[in-house]
C-alpha cells in the first residue's frame, strides 16, 4: 500500500468518462475511478453497462460498482471486464434518491450488515484492491467514524470519505471534521473529499483532516489541469487539444452522434468565464457531429485569442 497514489479523480456520473480520465492522467491524477456501474446490470450482461468500463488511461484506476446484493457483486467480480483493474471501488455514498430508493448507495450507511456481507463478498473474491467511498452519513447523521472502522474491519484496503450527508446532496460546506474522525478511526489510507478546487483548499483539506490522499469531483471538471496545480507543477493547457482527445477516446466506444452529444457540456466548463461564450455555446449546441463542433471551437479560441492579443 505504500506505493498507493495519494491523488484521485472521484467518480461523477456523466463527466468523469474515458475521455476526461485520461485527461486527468496527463496532468497528474494518481487514480482514476470510472463512473458508477451497477453490478446488477454487469450480471445480465447490459451492454449500455459495460461500455462504462471502457478505459484508454494508464496507470492505477479502479471500476465503481453500486449495488445492494452481496452475491451480486460476488459474481460479477469475477468477470472478465474489470481485469485491467487495479482496485474494486464500491460505492456506499451516492445521495441521489432513485439509487438510495433500491437500497444503494449511501443508503447502506443505514444498514451496516449488509454493508459489511457486500465487502466481504469483493474481499473474498478478488485479489485486486478493494475500496469504499461513502459519505459523513445517511439523512442527517454522523456516522463515518463508525462505518470507517466496520469498512476497514471487513477487508477494505483503503477508503474514500465525502465530507457531506446524503441529504446534503452537494450543498453547504463538506465537514472535515467528520473525515478527521474517519481517518482516526482506521489504519488504512483514508481518501478525502469535497470542495477541492485549487492548491489552497488542497492543503487546507490535508491540514484538517490528517488524511492519506486526497479525490476531487467538481473541482476537476473543465480543470483536468487541477492535478498539476494541487502539486504546484507547472503545465500547458490547449483547449482545443484536450477537447480533440477527449473526443477521440469516446468515439472508440460510441457512434459520433452520442460523443458530439456528451463533449458539449464539457466544452461549457472549458469556456466558462471566457468572453463571448455564450455565443459559441450555442451555436455548439446546435451541432450533431464532432466534426462540427471542433470546427466552431477552434474559430472561437482564435478569435478569443487574437482579442486578447489585441488588449494587451
Amino acid at each position: 500500500m505504500n506505493n498507493l497514489p495519494t491523488l484521485m479523480l472521484s467518480p461523477l456520473a456523466g463527466y468523469t468518462d474515458a475521455g476526461f480520465r485520461k485527461l486527468a492522467k496527463m496532468y497528474g491524477c494518481g487514480i482514476t475511478v470510472t463512473e458508477m456501474v451497477s453490478a446488477k446490470a454487469l450480471l445480465y450482461k447490459n451492454p449500455n453497462t459495460k461500455v462504462l468500463l471502457f478505459n484508454d488511461e494508464s496507470g492505477f484506476k479502479a471500476a465503481q460498482l453500486f449495488g445492494s446484493e452481496a452475491d451480486v457483486f460476488a459474481q460479477v467480480i469475477k468477470f472478465g471486464c474489470l481485469a485491467p483493474f487495479d482496485a474494486i471501488d464500491i460505492n456506499m455514498g451516492c445521495p441521489q434518491r432513485k439509487i438510495i430508493s433500491n437500497g444503494e448507495g449511501c443508503a447502506l450507511m443505514e444498514d451496516m450488515d449488509k454493508a459489511a456481507k457486500i465487502i466481504r463478498a469483493v474481499k473474498d473474491n478478488t485479489d485486486k484492491l478493494v475500496s469504499v467511498k461513502f459519505r459523513k452519513g445517511y439523512i442527517n447523521k454522523n456516522t463515518a467514524a463508525d462505518f470507517a472502522k466496520m469498512c476497514a474491519d471487513n477487508g477494505a484496503d483503503y477508503i474514500t470519505v465525502h465530507g457531506r450527508t446524503s441529504s446534503q446532496q452537494f450543498f453547504g460546506k463538506a465537514d472535515y471534521a467528520a473525515i478527521a474522525s474517519a481517518v482516526k478511526a482506521v489504519t488504512i489510507p483514508v481518501f478525502a473529499n469535497g470542495d477541492v478546487t485549487d492548491r489552497e483548499s488542497y492543503l487546507n483539506i490535508k491540514n484538517q483532516t490528517g488524511c492519506y490522499g486526497v479525490a476531487v469531483g467538481r473541482g476537476a471538471i473543465g480543470k483536468p489541469y487541477i492535478f498539476c496545480q494541487l502539486q504546484n507543477k507547472e503545465y500547458n493547457f490547449d483547449i482545443l487539444e484536450a477537447v480533440t482527445l477527449h473526443i477521440n477516446t469516446l468515439l472508440k466506444i460510441y457512434p459520433d452522434r452520442i460523443v458530439a452529444n456528451d463533449i458539449k457540456k464539457h466544452i461549457v466548463n472549458y469556456v466558462k468565464g471566457m468572453r463571448n461564450n455564450k455565443e459559441v455555446i450555442n451555436i455548439i449546441m446546435q451541432k450533431k457531429d464532432t466534426l462540427s463542433i471542433i470546427n466552431e471551437l477552434n474559430i472561437f479560441l482564435k478569435i478569443s485569442n487574437t482579442s486578447q492579443e489585441n488588449n494587451q
